[in-house]
């Protein structure tokens, strides 16, 4: 038997996206979805575009997106020179039988946090991410022994020695706040449904647009 259908996004407040975010987020959580990871877009001054998944640090209040970096990495060289960037996370799980997919992306401007944030961030981190942070001190061609190497000296300063990891001077973050959210949603095999949100002066504006 042929069947077809047309999702539907319920927005419940079309004044703050951040109420969509945060009620989509919390029921991706509910039926075991996992939402710690974005892939974020960054452009050169030259309009050089590069995207790379990052690990979402912090999903603020008003959805603004906390990430850390390398103050020597790419990503920062090009938010330095351009800190217009966006930003995907997609969001699978099953609800009562059905493949539901949800993907948010939003454009923003990339604001650079306090070292103490960053900090907090930073203890908060696997001992392996904290090696990383440390070991991987560059962005170009490694040896790979050399940095094997590095990692087990620093993981045996830790064991035998009890040594603490601190945070390098290096080690930065930033919040994405937006200022345009897309939602898509499509369930089973029921075709999309997506709600725009841009903010136009102080104000959001609301509206279902085509997938």
């Amino acid at each position: 038997m042929s069947h077809s259908d047309v999702s539907f996004i319920e927005v419940k407040d079309p004044t703050k996206p951040s109420v969509l975010f945060h009620e989509w987020i919390q029921e991706a959580k509910k039926f075991g979805g996992k939402i710690s990871l974005m892939n974020l877009a960054t452009a050169s001054k030259n309009g050089k575009v590069s995207n790379r998944t990052v690990v979402i640090r912090e999903i603020m209040p008003d959805a603004s997106l906390a990430f850390a970096a390398q103050a020597y990495s790419n990503k920062i060289k090009d938010i330095n020179e351009n800190p217009q960037v966006a930003a995907t996370i997609l969001i699978p799980y099953v609800k009562n039988g059905k493949n539901v997919i949800k993907q948010i992306r939003l454009s923003g401007t990339a604001e650079k946090l306090s070292q103490e944030q960053c900090r907090a961030y930073f203890e908060k981190e696997s001992l392996s991410s904290k090696i990383r942070a440390w070991v991987c001190q560059k962005c170009g061609p490694v040896d790979w022994k050399d940095l094997k190497s590095e990692h087990d000296q620093l993981l045996k300063e830790v064991v035998e020695n009890k040594k603490v990891i601190e945070m390098p001077e290096t080690q930065v973050a930033h919040k994405i706040v937006p200022y345009e959210f897309d939602f898509y949603f499509s369930e089973g095999e029921a075709i999309a449904d997506r709600v725009l949100f841009k903010l136009v002066g102080a104000k959001w504006d609301c509206q279902r647009i085509m997938t």
